[in-house]
């Protein structure tokens, strides 16, 4: 298969080298990334500025591009700028730091992979819990199994979200699961400067469902969610249909 592998945290990033290393031993992988961490751009792209694109001679396995832009720009470049490279499938990440439950509205990565799928291609966006380095040789030992024993089940609709638990808990099983919902206690501080920079803590939401995704993550469950761009909330709009708001 032609895979195009991209990510959010920057082509330098280990979880995306050691990834395309274990695609291109039986594939042709094209990987074009952002050329430093891009995480939280959501599905942003690059609007009234030029992108630039640079070879990337580091990867030996396979051919690779770092870009000025963002994840999203990436995936959008290569469709309309690298004719000699038609993607079978777009494969995003390994990302340092899950995407789990409401992440997905923020990530980079959840949103190349959406990219993709605007293009009717099959997605993968593959996301590790830790937040520094993982266990990236075993999670992309995983992540080739997993993209193979899915492709039966893929259509150019979906985007499968899969979440590698956290270093240290042992891999119990494969869960298709929904996703869940995470509260945000966002802080900003005002550093010397006069300038404020986001932190903060993220925990689960009260609500949360016991099968959802950020629940069997803990349990060192791999979580697998599909995924669709439509947003639409059907249940209300069923519910609606039948009235009229007067003008």
């Amino acid at each position: 298969m032609n895979i195009l592998l991209c990510n959010d945290d920057g082509i330098e990033s280990n979880g995306l080298k050691i990834l395309a290393e274990k695609l291109a031993a039986h594939n042709n992988v094209l990987v074009v990334a952002p050329d430093g961490n891009r995480s939280a751009t959501s599905h942003s792209l690059t609007l009234f500025k030029p992108v630039k694109i640079h070879e990337y001679n580091q990867l030996k396995c396979c051919r690779a591009y770092s870009i000025s832009g963002t994840p999203a720009d990436c995936v959008k470049i290569t469709f309309h700028l690298f004719k000699d490279f038609i993607p079978d499938i777009v494969v995003a990440g390994i990302n340092k730091g899950h995407n789990l439950g409401s992440d997905i509205l923020y990530s980079g990565t959840v949103s190349a992979a959406f990219e993709a799928a605007f293009f009717g291609k099959p997605a993968f966006a593959f996301s590790a819990f830790s937040h520094g380095e993982s266990n990236f040789e075993l999670f992309s030992d995983y992540a080739v199994r997993l993209i193979d024993g899915l492709m039966p089940l893929t259509d150019g609709n979906i985007v499968w979200n899969i979440n590698f638990p956290d270093i240290g808990v042992p891999i119990s099983e494969i869960r298709f699961c929904s996703l869940g919902k995470y509260v945000y206690n966002d802080v900003y501080i005002r550093n010397d400067n006069g300038d404020y920079e986001l932190v903060g803590s993220v925990s689960e939401a009260e609500d949360v469902a016991e099968d959802s995704d950020v629940r069997l993550i803990k349990k060192g469950c791999i979580t697998v969610t599909p995924l669709v761009y439509d947003r639409t909330n059907f249940k209300k709009l069923r519910e609606i249909s039948e009235k009229c708001i007067e003008l």
